[in-house]
């Protein structure tokens, strides 16, 4: 209430983007363009599209210059969720996202007036694990670095979780941790559970998914039932099975929870 909607995407290559003409569509036929003429977008750059001004104050966007007012009462996204498009302006389709409201932290009494932001923009954008509730004191961060952006590193390895420690605290600190594999087939379909140090079994992270030699997940330190873990050392199980050749390849690793005592 009293602060605008806004979208924010970003420039994840290492050149420039025109995004003159590039549009917002939604599943209701809303169109919202980002800028009508040439705008070039810097690697590693975010740009910001909202709907009037109420934000710019809020949000010290006022000097900010990747940034479009388009000045109507609103983007018309739906708190539901909905299909947004981001389309060139040639009309392709450059990436969507089928948001829910279900991906918002259910550890955060309150998440009204609070922006859902990605946590890894290389991971993939329809995965609920890869999204979750801005932690940040202003309740978003366009312009800026996700309060809950988790680095993806160590991916070389046949199973690996970074940061690890990590420590779900909602802190805006090492929130989230990545688990990375590798496998020796070319598809396959991966499960990937967790477990206690008592082998109890947690969290399944993934259950049958079909995938490639490679791939990440995020794990946000809740059970199943979306309680938070207790702190300590947890297993990561990882199974990939390929129906066709009858290859079945498991992996452990472990990963540790910690938190502020």
């Amino acid at each position: 209430p009293g602060k605008s909607e806004y979208i924010e995407i970003y420039n994840p290559s290492p050149d420039s983007i025109n995004i003159g003409g590039w549009r917002f569509e939604d599943e209701n036929k809303n169109i919202n363009k980002l800028i009508e003429t040439n705008f070039l977008i810097p690697p590693k750059t975010y740009f910001v599209l909202l709907s009037d001004s109420s934000s710019v104050d809020h949000f010290n966007l006022n000097e900010y210059p990747y940034k479009n007012i388009i000045g109507t009462s609103s983007l018309g996204l739906v708190n539901t969720g909905e299909l947004i498009l981001l389309k060139d302006a040639r009309g392709y389709v450059i990436d969507s996202v089928y948001y829910n409201s279900n991906w918002n932290n259910k550890n955060i009494a309150v998440t009204k007036g609070k922006s859902l932001e990605k946590i890894n923009p290389g991971l993939d954008g329809n995965d609920p694990l890869n999204w979750s509730t801005s932690v940040n004191s202003l309740g978003g961060t366009p312009g800026n670095q996700n309060s809950i952006f988790a680095e993806n590193l160590n991916q070389s390895a046949n199973l690996s979780a970074n940061p690890n420690p990590f420590s779900p605290d909602n802190d805006g600190f090492e929130d989230f941790a990545l688990i990375n594999y590798n496998l020796s087939q070319a598809t396959a379909q991966v499960r990937i559970k967790i477990f206690d140090s008592k082998g109890r079994l947690v969290r399944t992270l993934l259950n049958n998914q079909a995938s490639g030699s490679n791939g990440s997940v995020t794990f946000d330190g809740l059970d199943d039932a979306g309680y938070p873990l207790r702190m300590g050392i947890y297993i990561i199980f990882l199974e990939a099975l390929n129906d066709n050749f009858g290859v079945v390849e498991t992996i452990k690793s472990t990963i540790v929870i910690a938190r502020k005592l």
